[in-house]
């Protein structure tokens, strides 16, 4: 899946995921040939579970 599909699915926009690969807070997505970023069903669980953690006020660092 592309940024743009996962982030659909998780609910997420694609600058937050940009933002929290470069934190470590998700592993950093895979590419394909041509450069983008390529991303699977378990990286949306992960994006859905942080979006939820920051909802309920966990920083970033604790749910690193």
């Amino acid at each position: 899946m592309n940024i743009g599909e996962v982030s659909k699915l998780s609910d997420v926009n694609s600058k937050m995921i940009r933002r929290y690969e470069e934190h470590g807070i998700i592993p950093k997505a895979g590419r394909s040939l041509s450069g983008y970023r390529t991303y699977s069903e378990k990286d949306v669980h992960v994006l859905r579970f942080v979006k939820r953690a920051r909802e309920l006020g966990f920083s970033m660092k604790d749910i690193k």
